[in-house]
């Protein structure tokens, strides 16, 4: 049987020098750079305080940006709608059908970060 691998929750970025790297010349330090900006991995904090940058990078020039750009808000909506659900369904008093789901958003909401899958 093969071994499982654990990811680690990493740190979130240093908002400035993410920024600068969303504004950099060179295009895959910018893709790159989104890939540290997404929510699943680094929380909406980040996300929402470099969200207009994000908006101006779905028009660049270079195609993989604009995806990349696309795919972090895309990213984003997906992540509301599920928090909406949840938060409605605390609310109405319903329970959760899936226990792993349960428990990795219960350690979300402590750490205020998206933790893997």
């Amino acid at each position: 049987m093969a071994k499982r691998k654990h990811r680690r929750c990493l740190p979130a970025p240093d908002p400035d020098d993410v920024l600068a790297r969303l504004r950099s010349a060179d295009a895959g330090t910018r893709v790159k750079a989104l890939h540290a900006v997404c929510p699943r991995g680094a929380g909406f904090v980040l996300y929402e305080r470099l969200r207009g940058e994000i908006k101006r990078l779905q028009k660049d020039p270079d195609p993989r940006v604009r995806d990349m750009a696309l795919h972090v808000e895309r990213d984003a909506c997906e992540t509301e709608a599920v928090e909406t659900g949840l938060d409605r369904a605390a609310e109405q008093g319903w329970r959760y059908s899936d226990a792993d789901w349960v428990s990795t958003h219960r350690r979300r909401q402590a750490s205020r970060y998206w933790l893997p899958r």
